[in-house]
């Protein structure tokens, strides 16, 4: 099994990269997209192909780890298409929502948005290949740390980048947010990795 990793994401693949990632952060996306095929079309309509790592096999795409930086980000959802999409009311509540997620990041920081692999190759080390890839990434472009944020409904994440070597630095607690929004989590926690 060959599985190349790539810096970007190539067009033919923006539908299923998007789904994937759909899928793998609905409790923080669909309390807030929506789960009507509008969110598809917003993330696709906002991605930037430059701020991912994809994992292709056989003209597949099996998995996509997210990436922002001080640049923008792979999903960036601006307020013009959250109301082209949703109305002015809806565009701005969405907005406050995604806003409430975002997480500002310094000039010399990677922050994973998303991580996802496809079922049926879950197992095969393919989420630590994508991890592997953006600290190589990080050392090429002298980034100093490698940040991501974890619900706490996601344990098994938590353990599994803690065993990539992230640790915790802080929780925040989203209440009364979580109501508003609906969202099924009460807090996220920064983890953070020196890059030596």
């Amino acid at each position: 099994m060959q599985v190349d990793y790539l810096d970007h994401l190539p067009d033919e693949f923006k539908t299923s990269a998007v789904r994937l990632l759909l899928y793998a952060l609905k409790d923080k996306l669909i309390p807030i997209l929506g789960n009507d095929g509008r969110a598809q079309d917003v993330l696709e309509e906002s991605l930037k192909p430059t701020h991912c790592i994809a994992a292709i096999c056989d003209h597949k795409l099996v998995g996509i780890l997210a990436i922002e930086n001080s640049k923008g980000s792979f999903l960036n959802p601006t307020l013009k298409i959250l109301i082209k999409v949703y109305g002015i009311l809806g565009g701005v509540y969405r907005m406050c929502g995604l806003t409430l997620l975002h997480h500002s990041t310094a000039p010399d920081e990677f922050y994973v948005d998303g991580v996802a692999v496809v079922d049926e190759m879950r197992g095969k080390g393919i989420g630590s290949q994508l991890f592997g890839k953006l600290e190589r990434m990080a050392l090429k472009n002298r980034i100093q740390t490698i940040s991501l944020a974890v619900i706490d409904t996601n344990p098994k994440a938590e353990a599994l980048y803690e065993r990539l070597g992230f640790i915790r630095i802080k929780r925040t607690m989203l209440r009364p947010f979580n109501w508003i929004f609906r969202f099924p989590f009460e807090s996220e926690t920064l983890m953070v990795k020196k890059m030596d």
